[in-house]
């Protein structure tokens, strides 16, 4: 099962120009920052620590993975919080989302709510920021039956779990 997975994403890369190397930059890589805790806790709590790797130098940024989330802080049902997945895209052109809609989510994704996440009204507020951000936008989206149909019997994965 496992071949027939790789194989199936080889083909996403069959069409597309080798790049040449690029030398990366010699510092490490990432901070990390984590907690836990038996209650719930507003996502705030992360973004002191998360100052410390805000902006490290090395064109690298920086991100957080977060569990836990709370189906009503996002306004959607606890039933699409389990079941869908939460796909966000940050747009550097806040232009380009309808193109990245309909050429990369709609096509292939049912989308059961899509909005902008929330930002500051003015990102010079937020001391030590010096770039605006991109926008990015958060949708909950499962991809579309007869999608997942063609791809599991052009890549042969008919013993696969879909809901897995």
């Amino acid at each position: 099962m496992i071949e027939k997975i790789l194989h199936s994403r080889k083909k996403l890369l069959k069409d597309l120009p080798l790049l040449p190397p690029i030398k990366g930059e010699e510092e490490g890589g990432c901070g990390v920052t984590g907690f836990a805790c038996n209650i719930q806790v507003s996502g705030r709590h992360i973004f002191e620590p998360s100052i410390q790797m805000h902006n490290r130098g090395n064109g690298k940024g920086g991100g957080i993975a977060a569990v836990g989330l709370s189906a009503g802080q996002l306004g959607v049902s606890q039933e699409i919080l389990e079941q869908d997945y939460l796909l966000q895209i940050a747009l550097l052109d806040a232009d380009a989302r309808q193109e990245v809609e309909n050429g990369c989510i709609l096509p292939f994704l049912d989308v059961h709510k899509a909005e902008k996440v929330q930002t500051v009204e003015d990102f010079r507020d937020i001391e030590g920021l010096e770039t605006k951000p991109p926008d990015v936008w958060r949708y909950f989206v499962r991809v579309k039956p007869d999608v997942l149909k063609d791809f599991i019997e052009k890549n042969h994965l008919q013993d696969i779990e879909t809901r897995k």
